[in-house]
């Protein structure tokens, strides 16, 4: 019994010590050379929101969808004297919205519509990680880029026109401030407020290679 409460002990105090080794270290450190690859999603979808003030008129009206899922890469290119790091990367972003309608239209005829949008962006990205200690890691970011845009409408109504596009519209920009927090050194979780593809707050899981 003596031997078996021995070891128990022996086991708790090894997770102990490496738990305060790890604390000790600065496991959140961004330097030259490091990889951050970052899952997550954004949340609250404004371009969702805008959708529905348009859809106002309509007797009834469902919009739904999910995104923007954004997955982002962040390396290490410069470490400079002062402690702080330079970062440059990449990001790959989808959004989908869908809209069900319903409404009357000539003598009282019932009719429905569908409205799909889709959204892939692509962008460059550079961060400044001002701030790390431990297990956080604190930076700045700027995107800039470029969304494919693509929509489509179904409808049984016989005057209305259903139709297909695809398009590559507007400059994707985006300019956050962000924190990511370490677990291990290669697990964390982050989060980033300020604007981007249509968001202006995200959060999701980091991976620090």
């Amino acid at each position: 019994m003596m031997k078996k409460i021995f070891f128990i002990v022996l086991i708790l105090f090894n997770v102990l010590n490496h738990q305060q080794i790890l604390c000790s270290q600065n496991i959140a450190d961004f330097d030259k050379g490091t990889l951050v690859i970052t899952v997550g999603a954004g949340f609250p979808d404004f371009y969702r929101l805008g959708l529905k003030a348009d859809y106002i008129g309509y007797s009834s009206r469902k919009v739904r969808g999910f995104g923007p899922l954004i997955i982002k890469g962040d390396y290490g290119l410069i470490k400079f004297k002062w402690g702080h790091t330079l970062g440059v990367g990449a990001l790959l972003g989808y959004n989908y919205t869908s809209a069900d309608l319903n409404y009357y239209q000539g003598n009282n005829n019932f009719y429905s519509q569908t409205d799909k949008y889709f959204t892939i962006t692509f962008g460059v990205r550079g961060t400044y990680h001002f701030y790390t200690k431990e297990k956080f890691d604190c930076y700045g970011n700027v995107g800039l880029g470029f969304n494919i845009n693509s929509s489509n409408r179904t409808s049984n109504d016989p005057f209305a026109s259903s139709y297909s596009l695809y398009k590559r519209s507007a400059i994707y920009q985006a300019l956050t401030v962000g924190i990511r927090y370490f677990f291990t050194e290669t697990i964390g979780v982050y989060s980033e407020v300020g604007w981007d593809m249509s968001t202006p707050i995200q959060a999701g899981l980091s991976l620090k290679f």
